[in-house]
């Protein structure tokens, strides 16, 4: 009798057995929510414990193979570049309307979902965003220009930022201007708020941005928030 019953039981129809755990769980809706959440915090802590011993992000290794981290430190000080001078947004007038912030500056205060659309994976390694991406959005190259007066302290081409521009200001002040393409300064060059500097262009470490600006502000040697920084 007992091995009717088990006979029975063996040929009972599929929908009347028992799913197995992970059918049941993965057929719930909070699911795939709960993982997705868990590895994007998992992922800004990593990042988050990387950056304490990190080069910044635009001193990485010259080579692919690099796996520095971004420096993520943050500064609230945003005085004037000059006595009597701001910084201004570093696009040109006639593209200010076209072009729009693709990824924002990382912030240790924000929220986890906003920490981990700053940033940037490449090569397997993680880089916290320390700057601002600046692009159209039909993709097209914009001028780039100074965002204030200074001393243009370097031009060079990066394998991993492309080819890019420094400008160092009065107060501390320094911006960094990469991604870019048709450079109009050289080194040594005294540039005026609004000049001309280069056309914006693409890198390697950011490919995924297309045409883009990578752009960033830093105060006596600290990244600062570049919108923030600047009065729009």
């Amino acid at each position: 009798m007992n091995q009717e019953n088990k006979e029975t039981q063996n040929l009972a129809p599929r929908s009347q057995k028992k799913p197995g755990f992970f059918k049941s769980l993965f057929a719930k809706r909070w699911t795939f929510p709960a993982i997705y959440l868990g590895a994007a915090a998992l992922i800004i802590g990593l990042v988050v414990a990387q950056t304490q011993d990190a080069k910044p992000f635009n001193d990485a290794e010259k080579t692919p193979e690099g796996t520095a981290v971004t420096d993520s430190g943050n500064s609230s000080d945003t005085a004037p570049v000059t006595a009597n001078q701001e910084l201004a947004w570093p696009v040109a007038q006639q593209d200010e309307k076209e072009v729009q912030v693709t990824m924002s500056f990382y912030d240790e205060t924000k929220d986890e979902k906003s920490q981990a659309k700053s940033i940037v994976k490449y090569d397997n390694n993680f880089y916290t965003q320390n700057g601002v991406v600046i692009g159209r959005k039909d993709d097209k190259p914009f001028t780039v220009v100074a965002a204030a007066s200074g001393t243009v302290s370097r031009v060079e081409n990066d394998p991993l930022m492309g080819q890019l521009v420094e400008i160092k200001h009065d107060n501390g002040y320094v911006t960094y201007y990469a991604s870019l393409s048709d450079i109009k300064v050289k080194e040594g060059d005294k540039v005026v708020q609004g000049a001309d500097i280069a056309k914006s262009g693409n890198n390697r470490i950011e490919a995924d941005q297309k045409n883009h600006l990578h752009f960033e502000v830093k105060k006596d040697g600290k990244n600062v928030d570049p919108e923030k920084a600047i009065k729009r």
